[in-house]
């Protein structure tokens, strides 16, 4: 949960950046939404590792995370 809560302070973080640098909202608006994504996902495993459900396929493809912007 700890991570969850870091990662929406980081998603605020850059959002509050996208208002005070208008040159750069693309920039800081996709970074917030990658944020609030990995939170999201983060969430899920939690409640997945809860609430195990078996499913047809067990091999799984993870995300990179993050990308930095360009």
């Amino acid at each position: 949960m700890k991570k969850v809560l870091e990662y929406r302070a980081r998603a605020a973080r850059r959002r509050q950046l996208s208002a005070r640098e208008p040159d750069n909202r693309a920039c800081w608006l996709a970074a917030a939404e990658r944020w609030s994504r990995l939170a999201q996902d983060e969430i899920a495993a939690l409640l997945t590792g809860c609430n195990p459900m078996p499913s047809a396929d067990d091999s799984s493809s993870e995300d990179a995370g993050p990308a930095a912007c360009a």
